[in-house]
């Protein structure tokens, strides 16, 4: 397991397999790129017996603006967006050993990744978010990731908004990090 948990958005994800979990916010290869680049917190390499290895890209927030509240709603948006194709895009320079200071940070699952076959998924994890609020909240990250979706061929539920009772049901968050 991870040595230490991931605390974000007053949120306690893992303890993961040791080596399955990239902390690519905090990484070497992040700092080299990271102006002008924003970043999601992780990527979390799942490997289930008889079924793909995936990688789930993910973000964290303690909460989102309403959808009415426009231009920040859609700006919320737009960040997500952009951390969540950014990780996914610098996660896969990685792996590709287009930055030098990746051999260094990434596991051998990682570093040995078939991505020919891996699948991905991009996640937005909302703490305490309520899940009636969740499917119309889904709409927005799908559509503004399209692009992203279809240029790699990704399944339609490659783009997941789920809150911390589902990303504990997912395996992602031990407990909330106020308990």
């Amino acid at each position: 397991m991870t040595a230490e948990p991931i605390i974000e958005s007053g949120m306690t994800f893992g303890p993961f397999p040791e080596g399955h979990c990239f902390r690519i916010e905090r990484s070497a290869v992040y700092q080299k790129v990271k102006d002008g680049v924003q970043m999601a917190e992780f990527l979390l390499l799942r490997l289930k017996d008889g079924h793909l290895p995936t990688v789930w890209v993910v973000e964290a927030k303690s909460s989102t603006p309403r959808a009415e509240t426009q231009p920040n709603f859609a700006e919320f948006i737009d960040e997500i967006r952009r951390k969540l194709t950014n990780a996914l895009s610098l996660g896969l320079a990685a792996c590709l050993k287009r930055h030098a200071a990746a051999d260094a940070e990434l596991s051998e699952a990682f570093k040995t990744l078939d991505l020919s076959v891996a699948s991905f998924r991009l996640v937005l994890v909302i703490n305490g978010h309520k899940e009636e609020w969740l499917q119309p909240l889904q709409e927005a990250p799908s559509k503004a990731l399209k692009p992203t979706v279809k240029t790699w061929a990704l399944p339609p539920t490659a783009v997941a908004v789920i809150n911390d009772r589902l990303a504990r049901k997912h395996g992602l968050i031990l407990a909330n990090a106020d308990g």
